[in-house]
């Protein structure tokens, strides 16, 4: 940006402890999230956390490296409004819930391209390799009004990695629990106006039979993968660049409609983008991008290919910020989307085009801060859609911000909702409408010299959810019949305490169908998650407390799944200027416990990595 940085039903004693617990005295300040880390998803321009009006968390690559996760699945976990459940260990299908909404209601980017299966409308994070993430930004709320479909609950953008000034050399290897190796191999650099990196990795695990009272057999999991990044500045300001992401393998699993055979999927997840970016003049500045990702799984049953399905993305998007004054932006743009799939089954369409054009103005006066955004798709598979937002800060002070924002989205009927074509009869409807939603919210944020903190109350009404309804014996199809009221509060701190760092969050949902009265499967009325680490010298150690409330795997709530709690340990020690070593021991006290009713989770584990890093 070329303008100054701006300042841009629960019951009533779950509120009150919540912000009597955010105004507790710590003595000093550190955040695994600064409220002035860079984000440039909430508003698709950068802007500092502190300045956003949304709900923002954003975890950098010295977060992954410290927090030793293995994948994205346990990232993200138990992050503010996040929960996943998994059918499984490393590399199972896993699903995402942003403030309780449905898993496919959350929408991914990669590097500003759209990522995900348009036949299952849900992306696989259990495949995306971690050790290739430079930065995650999560943004909950709906986005619809910048982005278009599926972001009813939020939008998750994960960028690649890049290069940094002079040239750096980056190589891990780990070797853990079942058998469970992990290694990377980095270059990268900057020099003059050119930067790069390229890293390749290989993480593999013998795995643990996943589905109780079924194959005993173990699991296994492989996923080798690689990134490519290069970007040049040129002397007239334009500056141009691509990435590539690249990760393919296998995953064994287990199934229920056959608990003596061997299953497995082949797995390819691939983005390829490319961005331009210029500044024609000093208030002008644009960008058009170009991407394609790729979402490809092949399943066999003992041996012998059983089906296929094949998603292709093409993204065109072409964005222009205006800086009409210091206090005002306008922001112009249009996406234009092309999904095709290919499969073993049939689909009476494979392709699909979208287009979307939005505005967006933001402007400061005083101590308010406005954003207004709108929003038109135009897509030749299901009715147009309109979306909007509109979000107004106020600082109460330097250090309390008040926010209050209103926004609309949608969902898009995914290829098994409208084309699916069965030889039993159970078909596909091509009269579906898009899912639709309303989002109401209301956030405090405070930045004291002890840390930060923030409060934020939210309700969001989903209407036309697409259910496979029998409409024969043994025939089903699609139709949009079901409603959802999500009500919550996420309350969230960042502080030190007598030299430890830590950082705490708490949601509280009220998830439910409206016709039925039922919570909503695989949602949990209560998740918190601790993080807390602690330097010694060139040693540093820490700890994640998640806990969980229960939760129904049915949507008439007969099937309940236990609510459960896991502390996971870590510790690192600098053995030189290059070289480092990391352990972990996950699941500490070995607790039993489900995120799937009928699937295994994993005992206490152990993994140790050594790490080197050229200066």
């Amino acid at each position: 940006m070329k303008i100054p940085t701006r300042f841009n039903t629960l019951k009533p004693t779950q509120l009150l402890t919540a912000a009597i617990a955010l105004a507790l005295p710590y003595s000093s300040a550190s955040a695994m999230t600064e409220l002035d880390a860079i984000n440039v998803t909430a508003t698709r321009m950068a802007q500092t956390v502190d300045e956003t009006l949304a709900a923002v968390t954003v975890i950098t690559r010295d977060d992954i490296d410290r927090l030793q996760d293995h994948d994205l699945v346990e990232l993200l976990d138990g992050l503010p409004g996040l929960t996943i459940s998994s059918n499984g260990g490393l590399g199972k299908s896993a699903s995402i819930r942003l403030r309780g909404t449905g898993s496919g209601h959350v929408l991914v980017l990669i590097d500003g391209i759209r990522m995900g299966s348009a036949t299952l409308g849900e992306t696989a994070f259990q495949h995306l390799p971690l050790q290739h993430v430079e930065r995650i930004e999560i943004v909950r709320g709906p986005l619809s009004h910048l982005y278009g479909a599926d972001a009813i609950g939020g939008v998750i953008q994960i960028f690649t990695r890049k290069g940094q000034q002079g040239t750096q050399i980056d190589a891990e290897a780990g070797y853990g629990s079942h058998n469970t190796t992990s290694s990377t191999l980095g270059i990268s650099g900057a020099h003059n106006n050119t930067d790069y990196s390229l890293h390749i990795s290989q993480l593999k695990s013998d795995g643990f039979s996943t589905l109780k009272g079924n194959n005993p057999d173990k699991d296994g999991y492989k996923n080798q993968s690689f990134t490519a990044q290069l970007s040049h500045r040129f002397s007239n300001d334009l500056k141009l660049g691509v990435n590539i992401l690249h990760a393919d393998g296998n995953s064994e699993y287990d199934s229920a409609w056959g608990p003596t055979h061997d299953y497995s999927t082949d797995f390819l997840q691939q983005s390829v983008s490319g961005k331009l970016e210029y500044s024609p003049t000093q208030w002008w500045d644009l960008s058009l991008s170009l991407g394609e990702t790729k979402d490809e799984s092949t399943n066999f049953t003992n041996g012998s290919r059983s089906s296929f399905f094949d998603t292709e993305r093409r993204q065109v998007s072409w964005q222009n910020n205006f800086f009409i004054s210091d206090e005002s932006i306008l922001t112009l743009g249009m996406d234009f989307l092309r999904d095709k799939v290919d499969g073993s089954s049939s689909y009476s369409e494979d392709r699909r085009d979208n287009t979307g054009t939005f505005i967006q103005y933001q402007r400061t006066m005083g101590a308010n801060n406005f954003t207004l955004a709108l929003r038109h798709d135009d897509s030749d598979a299901f009715e147009n859609s309109n979306t909007g937002n509109i979000a107004w800060g106020y600082n109460l002070s330097s250090s309390l911000q008040l926010n209050v924002s209103y926004g609309t989205a949608f969902k898009a009927p995914t290829f098994n909702d409208l084309y699916y074509q069965d030889p039993w009869g159970s078909n596909g409807n091509p009269n579906l409408s898009p899912e639709k939603s309303k989002s109401i919210e209301l956030g405090l944020k405070g930045k004291q010299g002890w840390g930060h903190w923030n409060l934020n109350l939210f309700r969001t009404d989903i209407k036309d959810l697409i259910n496979w309804v029998e409409i024969a014996p043994w025939t089903y199809q699609p139709q949009n019949t079901n409603k959802a009221r999500i009500k919550g509060i996420e309350a969230s701190i960042n502080t030190a305490l007598a030299g430890w760092d830590i950082a705490g969050n708490l949601t509280l949902l009220d998830p439910r169908d409206t016709q039925t009265d039922k919570l909503l499967v695989r949602r949990h009325k209560r998740t918190l998650r601790v993080d807390i680490n602690r330097s010694f010298g060139k040693s540093n150690i820490g700890a994640t407390l998640q806990a969980r409330s229960h939760s129904f795997n049915d949507t008439q709530n007969n099937q309940r799944v236990a609510g459960f709690g896991t502390v996971d340990l870590r510790a690192s020690h600098q053995l030189t200027a290059n070289w480092q070593i990391r352990s972990e021991i996950r699941n500490l006290l070995n607790k039993e416990y489900e995120t799937i009713r009928g699937y295994n989770t994993d005992n206490r584990t152990l993994f140790i990595t050594i790490a080197y890093q050229s200066k």
